[in-house]
């Protein structure tokens, strides 16, 4: 859970609809989008960015984009 304040899926149409979506593909929300939650058009807007530029948004192919996406959170110690 994000120590920053939410707003709960079932206050807001917008958070709801990105929150099921996530449930269905991953079986959790990132904390990392559920901060944005207080601006739902702000978290639709990073939701909709990060698909394009993460995961698929490149020529390198799905497994070679996670490889790079490791690699660069070990090199900064990121823990997710």
């Amino acid at each position: 859970m994000a120590w920053i304040r939410e707003l709960s899926p079932e206050n807001d149409p917008v958070v709801r609809e990105i929150h099921t979506a996530w449930h269905e593909k991953r079986g959790y929300v990132p904390n990392i989008l559920r901060v944005f939650s207080l601006k739902p058009a702000l978290m639709r807007a990073f939701d909709d960015f990060s698909r394009v530029v993460t995961f698929g948004g490149t020529s390198l192919g799905r497994r070679r984009e996670e490889l790079i996406s490791f690699y660069v959170s070990s090199l900064v110690d990121c823990r997710y």
